[in-house]
């Protein structure tokens, strides 16, 4: 897909308490498909079956969990270029963060206070197209 921040995949965020059960629970009960491809220690994502650049995202935070805070994360291959593109739109975006392993976030809100993010990889990492394909 292209748009104004180029090829994206759309990644929704999931705080869980810890990754194992979870991934299992996401694969035996909702069917989705472990990409190990985009693992860090605080993350995996699960592709939904039959849905190209869409997938789930596990992220680690107990805190968080059951809080409503998932997140839909738009994710870019340049995330320099999609924040400049969203700051000169007028939406306010927060800093880029390196959230570990080199993966790159940033996130910003819809008018009505609904989370969202953009996220980029390492070039160790997937690209952005990848979201949602079969490894």
């Amino acid at each position: 897909m292209t748009d104004v921040i180029g090829e994206y995949g759309l990644v929704a965020k999931v705080s869980v308490r810890e990754l194992a059960g979870s991934v299992q629970w996401y694969q035996e009960k909702l069917g989705l498909q472990h990409d190990s491809r985009f693992d860090t220690t605080r993350w995996v994502q699960l592709n939904v079956p039959g849905i190209p650049h869409v997938a789930i995202g596990l992220w680690v935070d107990p805190d968080r969990v059951g809080t409503g805070g998932a997140v839909a994360t738009f994710f870019v291959n340049d995330i320099l270029l999609a924040r400049k593109t969203l700051l000169d739109r007028g939406v306010s975006v927060g800093p880029i963060m390196d959230v570990g392993q080199g993966v790159k976030m940033a996130f910003f809100s819809d008018p009505d206070g609904n989370s969202l993010g953009l996220r980029q990889n390492p070039a160790t990492q997937p690209a952005a197209g990848a979201v949602g394909q079969t490894a």
